[in-house]
């Protein structure tokens, strides 16, 4: 029996997508035992994360930019020599390789879908340009050099058939690639139906179709495809305007070369980054928001990469696949970081690591990360958590990815030296960080947040921590966690700190909000650890109320600056609803009705009606916003001046009040007669004249939901 050959038993490459994808002639095919697709949103965010953050690298380290590539994984292919496994077959259809997917069709499945979606983008993005611009001929040259390599990621060119180009990724048992067959008939899997319909919209050079949600239902492929377009056209387009999430066209053109991005030098798109132009130079727009989306083209094709392994058979393919996926949890960037710590601590201490302070300490950053219930939410905890705690540090931005956050960590602890005091500080910050960020996810309003005592203030801190936490504000966690620190270890006025920093992060949060959107909100957190970690100050409750008041007193010189600039932007549907929600719980918060103006309130002594407490924000009487006068004034019983556009008044806080869900979807698409008997059914507290208000809806023809309406208790 002849040895076995170790070296062509498995033939291993590493290719950019663009090189594995874009390979002349070659089918993928999904055995039909392989699971359905089941990438979710958090798979979906990661790749995005990964793309934001590999572009911004690109742009904030030039002299390293030739080194940022994104590892994708390991790609596990078997070359199909034998068709007759290929079903169903159209034999004069098979593409001329055919490599049978074991591992990666998930990877492979989302990069092709957001390769389409790319591809409509730049058509889109096409079409907005008017006839015979100046920049016309570069544009239409642009699209067809991108539009030809992404169609190439999600198909292949059989060179026969209607049209020649075929769906590269077909399913097993469902798909059948076919020389003229309609598309419905021919591709049934929806992943491949839509890759089909894509290449005939090409083909046809007609417009790009949407994923049909009719056709596939809300399924996860329908929900990343919507997730990865979304950000494409709102987050990518836009970052010439808000550079927070991504970077923006002036910056990609000082760092991407121009073969990067469009093959050939155009020097009248270049020039139109020399200057500023206005706004309202609806070329600069167009070249802005395309270059920013061919930013992702590049980096996608061109800087991420797999590993690919091709086992001489099917059954070797199967063995590696299992090896590689033993355990279904991929390693993390704490549990490489774990060995440095324990290695140090056991040399430092004579005691060792286990039973000391940073055992416990690395013992709370497990327990937070380990509740997670699958190993995506675990990776995604694990990074949420890392790039928040390494914000502290010095303010900057750190991916994701396993591997930015490893050198990360490593580097951090690694500045400390051997100084073992300042390793165990570190590490104990570490843990009570974490301790901090789990309190912070679990809270739910029930008792004050815990270590804030039992005061008014600590009520009224808890009440911001919820506020917060429902607007999605994270960064409030990279100055909360920090002083938390102080407050588990129990320094001097630490509890009296971390209760005034919540007052003042949640006040400096609504008032932002209230005037301006979330543009450059984290962005003033990162400058004040940037500033803390230049001057070697720590974190305290001076500083954070010093930085913060600056910020403010740049953007609003005044109180009446900001009730004037609040009028017009603190309004339902524009500024977050929980914002608007405080918003109405501070107007109501000790008042009483205003007895010379009917229907008004006013300020009543204190402790009169306190709204400002954890009752009033958990009740479910005060869940849903209400608009008085309706959206839309159908019946024309309201002054048009409410509806003007350009200020849309009856958006404001004046024409909104809070309700419970279950009244609100009984008053709310009502006509004002019957709405407004609503309003005076549920604020009486006589039954006489609740009975009375009944008696005349009867009369009027109006039916009250009554059990809705009775069930509802008035604060």
């Amino acid at each position: 029996m002849a040895d076995i050959d170790i070296k062509t038993s498995f033939v291993t490459d590493n290719r950019s997508v663009a090189t594995f994808l874009n390979q002349p002639g070659m089918g993928l095919y999904i055995p039909f035992y392989q699971r359905d697709y089941s990438w979710d949103t958090d798979n979906i965010d990661q790749l995005i994360e990964d793309l934001s953050c590999g572009i911004r690298r690109i742009v904030e380290d030039p002299h390293n930019s030739g080194q940022e590539i994104r590892f994708m994984g390991t790609i596990i292919i078997v070359t199909e020599g034998n068709k007759s496994k290929i079903k169903p077959i159209e034999i004069e259809a098979v593409p001329t390789g055919i490599a049978m997917l074991i591992d990666g069709q998930q990877r492979l499945s989302t990069i092709a879908l957001a390769c389409t979606a790319l591809l409509r983008r730049i058509y889109e993005i096409k079409q907005k340009l008017k006839r015979n611009s100046s920049i016309e001929k570069s544009i239409n040259s642009i699209y067809d050099f991108w539009s030809k390599r992404l169609v190439k990621t999600f198909s292949f060119d059989l060179e026969e058939g209607t049209p020649t180009l075929k769906p590269k990724i077909i399913r097993g048992n469902k798909d059948c690639w076919t020389l003229e067959r309609p598309i419905d008939e021919a591709y049934k899997s929806d992943l491949s139906n839509y890759f089909a319909s894509c290449i005939q919209a090409f083909v046809d050079k007609s417009s790009f179709p949407n994923f049909d949600k009719k056709k596939c239902g809300d399924t996860l492929l329908y929900k990343n495809y919507q997730r990865l377009y979304s950000w494409l056209k709102n987050t990518v387009a836009n970052a010439h305007h808000s550079s927070d999430e991504f970077v923006s066209a002036k910056q990609i053109m000082g760092t991407f070369t121009q073969e990067q991005l469009w093959r050939l030098d155009r020097d009248d798109l270049k020039a139109m980054f020399s200057d500023s132009p206005s706004s309202n130079n609806d070329e600069y727009e167009i070249v802005c928001e395309l270059v920013q989306t061919l930013s992702v083209c590049h980096y996608l094709l061109d800087r991420c990469c797999f590993t690919t392994i091709q086992p001489a058979n099917e059954d070797w393919a199967f063995d590696m696949f299992q090896s590689l996926n033993a355990t279904g949890n991929p390693l993390t960037a704490i549990e490489t970081f774990k060995p440095t710590i324990v290695n140090t601590f056991d040399k430092a201490l004579t005691s060792g690591f286990k039973g000391s302070k940073c055992d416990k300490a690395f013992g709370l950053i497990e327990t937070f990360l380990n509740e997670t219930k699958t190993a995506m939410q675990k990776t995604k905890r694990t990074n949420d958590y890392i790039t928040s705690f390494l914000v502290t540090l010095d303010g900057k931005s750190v991916a994701s990815h396993f591997s930015a956050q490893r050198k990360a960590l490593h580097k951090a602890f690694s500045s400390l030296g051997d100084n073992i005091e300042e390793q165990e500080e570190f590490i104990i910050r570490m843990g009570n960080y974490a301790k901090f960020y789990h309190e912070w996810l679990k809270y739910n309003g029930e008792a004050n947040f815990p270590l804030t005592g039992s005061g008014m203030d600590a009520e009224l801190a808890s009440l911001i921590i919820l506020f917060l936490r429902a607007s999605n504000h994270k960064m409030a966690i990279t100055i909360l966690g920090t002083l938390y620190n102080d407050v588990i270890k129990d320094l001097t006025d630490a509890k009296e700190n971390f209760i005034d920093a919540v007052k003042i992060i949640g006040a400096f949060y609504f008032l932002w909000r209230s005037v301006f959107s979330n543009a450059g909100l984290d962005s003033t957190y990162r400058d004040l650890f940037k500033k803390l970690s230049v001057t070697n100050t720590r974190c305290s409750l001076s500083e954070v109320k010093t930085h913060f008041r600056e910020i403010l007193l740049k953007k609003i010189t005044s109180k009446s600056e900001w009730i004037d600039q609040a009028k017009l932007h603190l309004k339902y549907g524009e500024t977050g609803n929980d914002v608007v929600r405080l918003a109405l719980i501070i107007a109501a918060h000790d008042t009483i009705p205003d007895i010379n103006r009917p229907g008004a309130i006013k300020l009543g002594r204190i402790g009169v009606s306190p709204y400002l407490n954890l009752e009033k924000w958990g009740s479910p009487h005060l869940k849903t916003i209400e608009h008085i006068a309706p959206r839309v004034n159908k019946d024309n019983l309201w002054d048009e001046t409410l509806y003007e556009p350009t200020t849309k008044s009856f958006q404001s806080l004046g024409n909104l009040t809070l309700l419970p869900q279950e009244l609100n979807s009984s008053a709310g698409n009502k006509g004002w007669k019957e709405k407004l008997l609503y309003y005076q059914t549920v604020a009486e507290k006589d039954p006489a004249k609740i009975q009375l208000l009944e008696d005349k809806a009867k009369e009027l023809g109006i039916q009250l939901n009554s059990k809705r309406v009775f069930e509802f208790k008035p604060n």
